[in-house]
């Protein structure tokens, strides 16, 4: 896609609610976050690659020892740092 068409898109995702502006980087570029939620019905095949790309590095976070999985009683998976992650994280940030 060219800039235009790209700015067209955002434009069209954020009349459907499926971006909401966040504010503003150090670096002067806006920053948005999706609302999975409408991006779901507006976009699913986008909402579905994100979803993917997001499995994708959790499990790959797993599996460097970055983030550990509990499960709570809906089996629903949370995602928390090691202490592995901690450390890196404090060097770096």
């Amino acid at each position: 896609m060219s800039d235009e068409e790209d700015e067209k898109m955002i434009g069209w995702l954020e009349e459907q609610g499926a971006i909401v502006w966040d504010g503003v980087a150090d670096n002067g570029e806006a920053v948005f976050r999706f609302d999975l939620d409408k991006l779901k019905i507006v976009m699913p095949m986008l909402y579905e690659e994100i979803m993917s790309d997001i499995d994708n590095d959790l499990m790959q976070l797993y599996k460097d020892g970055l983030v550990e999985i509990e499960y709570d009683e809906n089996l629903n998976a949370l995602f928390k740092a090691t202490d592995k992650a901690k450390k890196w994280m404090e060097g770096n940030y």
